[in-house]
């Protein structure tokens, strides 16, 4: 072995240890935290809304015992509300249970309300970090083998993508369950994938208590592909679309999904009965069907997240009617209108991306295919929510978008033979998707 050689097998030691990455996601996140504070009209903090509904919600579940209403509280924005239970007892709100909110009692209780108000969105933040290093390490893990370049730019380009997309940062503003059950779904992934089969099952637990609906959804998938396995032993190859390797684990994973989410609905029907009224959306309603549905865009309006904001964004505190005579105005709400439509284009490049991805590498497939299959389901169905929503539900695509545009890069620039060519292009057209991205996240308005 000659000097060079072994300067080489450094090098890749040094571009491809845990350190150096982890090192790189903490300046990236750092650095864009501290610019979008500085630069972003809305900053990084939770919005007022947000903070006060949360506060509420803890304080009614401090104040009348978290087991009055089986675990269910108020979801209100309202400012020094009187928040005893008698007030409110026919305005329990039954979509959120505070087991989904376990984290935030244990802030207050250890702390009180003034603690839980600073330490809770730091919580966040650090949710959302782990949540970035997940995606960036399994991008890694997925695209390896389809280029000749170093993992840390790998990583760091997967990881910038995810931090600095505009459905990750509505997340910074007003946190919804999403996040954390993102969280613990993709390490349940990367330690089934380690053969740590408790640690993954008790993920998949954690998972399913913080967001009972998405894994629904990803135990309906699972059950079906475990269906079809069973009924046709020619349908083998199913394996790669399940986190185990065995029909018994596969099993198991979908009863860590199962049991609570039965928990919480069970929770929710026998509180709903002894309730005369409660607060919530109807199932038909967030469907968009129950008659009364002015925020159903169909299925066109439930994909307007791919923009990173609604259009109506563009026209929010303008004059339309001095819009004949006033240039500055034609010019912010032409620019509105192509930000949030590159942003678009961005988002079915790497969906595209993403696609590619599922068909190259098998590995990816027990992950993105279930993904994609509970983000499709909830766009088709719950198309109101969807249309009306653009923060929590859009954040399940803020992965897929990550990895399917890592994806597109690596694999349009391999027929490039030069490592520096390479770098040479990727570098300008990182940098103008994450000024893009930047830009869109900025037009965000105070209701997400």
């Amino acid at each position: 072995m000659t000097i060079e050689d072994i300067k080489i097998s450094k090098n890749s030691i040094l571009f491809n240890s845990v350190f150096l990455r982890g090192t790189s996601y903490l300046i990236i996140w750092y650095f864009y935290i501290l610019f979008m504070n500085m630069y972003a009209p809305l900053g990084t903090s939770w919005l007022d809304w947000h903070e006060q509904r949360i506060s509420n919600f803890i304080e009614f579940l401090e104040l009348n015992g978290i087991f009055s209403f089986n675990g269910f509280g108020v979801w209100s924005s309202c400012i020094d509300c009187d928040l005893y239970s008698k007030n409110w007892i026919e305005k329990i709100y039954l979509t959120h249970h505070s087991i989904s909110y376990f984290p935030y009692l244990i802030l207050n209780y250890l702390f009180g309300n003034e603690g839980l108000l600073v330490l809770a969105p730091i919580m966040d933040k650090f949710m959302i970090f782990m949540t970035g290093c997940a995606v960036a390490e399994l991008a890694i893990r997925f695209l390896k083998d389809q280029t000749s370049l170093p993992n840390i730019l790998i990583s760091s380009v997967c990881f910038s993508f995810f931090a600095l997309n505009p459905w990750t940062y509505k997340m910074y503003l007003a946190t919804w369950t999403e996040v954390y059950f993102l969280t613990f779904i993709l390490y349940g992934f990367i330690a089934f994938s380690a053969k740590y089969i408790r640690t993954g099952l008790f993920l998949f637990f954690c998972a399913a208590i913080f967001n009972y609906q998405w894994a629904f959804l990803f135990s309906i998938f699972y059950l079906l592909i475990i269906s079809i396995q069973f009924l046709s032993s020619s349908q083998m190859h199913l394996i790669n679309y399940l986190p185990g390797l065995n029909f018994r684990l596969n099993i198991k994973v979908v009863l860590s999904l199962l049991v609570p989410i039965f928990g919480i609905i069970f929770t929710r029907i026998i509180t709903q009965l002894s309730l005369s009224n409660s607060d919530g959306s109807a199932l038909l309603f967030r469907m968009g069907i129950s008659g009364q549905d002015i925020h159903n865009g169909g299925l066109i309006g439930s994909l307007q997240f791919l923009g990173g904001n609604r259009i109506t964004t563009c026209v929010e505190g303008l004059n339309l009617n001095m819009l004949s005579s006033d240039l500055e105005m034609k010019i912010t709400m032409f620019n509105c209108f192509l930000s949030i439509g590159s942003m678009l284009i961005i988002s079915i490049i790497s969906i595209i991306g993403t696609i590619q991805l599922v068909k190259r590498v098998k590995t990816s497939r027990k992950i993105l295919v279930p993904l994609l299959f509970a983000l499709i389901t909830m766009i088709c169905i719950f198309q109101q929510s969807l249309s009306a929503h653009l923060m929590g539900y859009s954040y399940i695509f803020s992965p897929i978008f990550s990895l399917g545009l890592t994806a597109v890069f690596l694999i349009s620039f391999n027929s490039i033979k030069s490592e520096v060519i390479k770098l040479a292009f990727i570098a300008p057209v990182t940098a103008g998707i994450l000024i893009t991205c930047v830009r869109v996240s900025m037009l965000t308005g105070v209701g997400g």
